[in-house]
């Protein structure tokens, strides 16, 4: 029975150490995902930045062409 209860902490500590390296790798994993939405977050901003320059472009192009209207109209 001596034998038993001196075994017994070592037999539940390989337990307790399961159990933390459990959390540990579910706290990686957390921030793994934590990583992967700061990345998406980029790449909208990345995405919005690209339309607002092509709509800045598309603005130009429209007052190119009212500048050649009214030039025509000159004529």
């Amino acid at each position: 029975m001596l034998q038993l209860q001196k075994l017994l902490p070592i037999i539940t500590g390989g337990r307790r150490q399961e159990a933390e390296g459990r959390r540990q790798e579910a706290g990686g994993r957390r921030q793994k995902a934590e990583g992967r939405r700061q990345e998406a977050g980029g790449r909208r901003q990345k995405a919005e930045g690209r339309r607002q320059k092509a709509g800045g472009r598309r603005q130009k192009a429209e007052g190119r062409r009212q500048k050649a209207e009214s030039r025509r109209q000159y004529r």
